[in-house]
């Protein structure tokens, strides 16, 4: 297994020693994982079901796409799907503060 070392606040850290019966690191494990399991979802949604999520209008504009828009699309879809995962986490980290 690989050791790795991070930052956090003092103030944190003073709070994390409050609860020594915590282990955080497993914490901080399973939070990697199901961080990873969101990135990894958006790499693996296929095209085919993320047409199936669309807006029926939407997806009427991107079949007028050509082939080189439309693969632009996805990638700029995939990256503002990302963007949103990572606010929701952010909400996430800050809700529990």
């Amino acid at each position: 297994m690989t050791n790795i070392t991070f930052s956090i606040d003092d103030e944190i850290h003073k709070k994390m020693k409050q609860h020594p019966e915590i282990k955080w690191t497993e914490i901080l494990r399973q939070s990697i994982i199901k961080y990873l399991k969101n990135v990894e979802e958006i790499d693996v949604i296929s095209i085919k079901e993320f047409r199936e999520r669309l807006d029926p209008e939407l997806l009427q504009k991107i079949e007028e796409l050509d082939e080189q828009e439309e693969i632009l699309f996805y990638k700029e879809a995939k990256k503002m799907e990302q963007e949103r995962l990572n606010r929701l986490q952010d909400l996430e980290r800050s809700s529990e503060k």
